[in-house]
């Protein structure tokens, strides 16, 4: 997946402690509100919150979990009237009745975006971390050597991220300690229920985001092939996975890739793509109508021409023609169409 870090750092992070008397008893604190962060910290804001997800902790919400209509009516409350009140108290009541792991080290924050990207969205989005392992760091105040108290850099004990999905609701991106396989902490199993996207549909998400940024990063990059090489390639490859109504990856290099050296660059970058990514293909996954038009978002080719134009082409490279005008000693591309929408 490509990094989920964000150009602008967090609009509003919310800092929960806890008060103690000594004796191991508890109880959340009153949290710090912060309205704006400038550039740099909300750089590091973002790295802390956003940099350690992955596609392998992709989840929708477990709709048949006995707590997810009160999660949901929490996650509601910020993404339709933007109130943190709401999911940040259920939140923090809920973590300290299920573990109680809020101590005097315990650091909670509930950071929200106004415009978050992604491949796939575009708007607010929230998310939640906490931690205990304060460090002590060496620096300088006003000249002099000082040591600082602080939560390291490296990542969140326990994470989530979410984002809204048309078609579930909610997507979220879960951050956990290892577990034994099959257990999950009581982070995803009593506040964030969640069920993994492990399906077709995610296997063919997953593709056809790798066809895409092989065409691009390999053929027209690296091996400087023409912009209409790249859309035969893309082209070829959702046609395959609709006449098959599926892909078989082993069948996808015999009938598209074709070439040696070609399927050699393909199964490098498959490599290096499936590992950055945690994702484990199967060979052979289904691929439903709504799939294969999902798909086709995916893998359209944008030709950029000069600062004036970008063709976004989703196919039908018999539909396009390049060429060169020696009188005006230009380039151009005439389209053949059959009816504008």
């Amino acid at each position: 997946m490509k990094k989920l870090i964000q150009e602008n750092g967090p609009a509003h992070i919310w800092v929960q402690t806890w008060n103690g008397d000594g004796s191991g008893d508890s109880s959340p604190a009153e949290p710090a509100v912060f309205q704006e962060t400038d550039d740099w910290t909300g750089q590091l804001f973002n790295y802390y919150f956003l940099s350690h997800f992955n596609d392998n902790q992709k989840g929708n919400p477990d709709v048949n979990h006995a707590g997810y209509e009160s999660l949901k009516d929490g996650l509601d409350a910020f993404f339709n009237e933007k109130e943190m009140t709401k999911i940040h108290s259920f939140l923090i009541e809920k973590w300290h009745e299920a573990t109680g792991l809020g101590d005097e080290d315990a650091i909670w924050f509930t950071a929200a975006w106004d415009s978050f990207r992604t491949e796939d969205y575009e708007g607010p989005a929230i998310g939640f971390y906490f931690g205990r392992e304060k460090g002590n760091f060496l620096g300088f105040s006003a000249g002099e050597p000082a040591v600082f108290q602080g939560l390291p850099m490296k990542k969140p004990e326990y994470a989530c991220l979410v984002l809204p999905d048309p078609s579930e609701g909610y997507q979220l991106y879960i951050l956990e300690p290892s577990k034994t396989e099959g257990s999950r902490t009581s982070w995803s199993a009593s506040l964030f229920p969640f069920v993994l996207l492990t399906d077709d549909a995610f296997h063919a998400k997953q593709f056809f985001k790798m066809v895409k940024d092989f065409s691009e990063e390999v053929l027209v990059k690296e091996q400087h092939q023409p912009r209409e090489k790249q859309i035969s390639f893309l082209s070829e490859s959702l046609d395959f996975a609709k006449e098959n109504q599926g892909v078989s990856i082993p069948d996808f290099k015999r009938e598209v890739l074709k070439e040696a050296s070609f399927i050699d660059a393909f199964e490098d970058y498959q490599e290096k793509y499936t590992g950055d990514r945690h994702w484990n293909p199967p060979d052979q996954f289904a691929m439903t109508e709504k799939m294969q038009d999902q798909a086709k978002k995916f893998v359209r080719s944008v030709i950029k021409l000069d600062k004036n134009f970008h063709l976004y082409v989703h196919g039908r490279k018999d539909r396009l023609e390049q060429g060169y005008d020696p009188e005006k000693k230009m380039k151009y591309y005439k389209l053949w169409y059959e009816a504008e929408s």
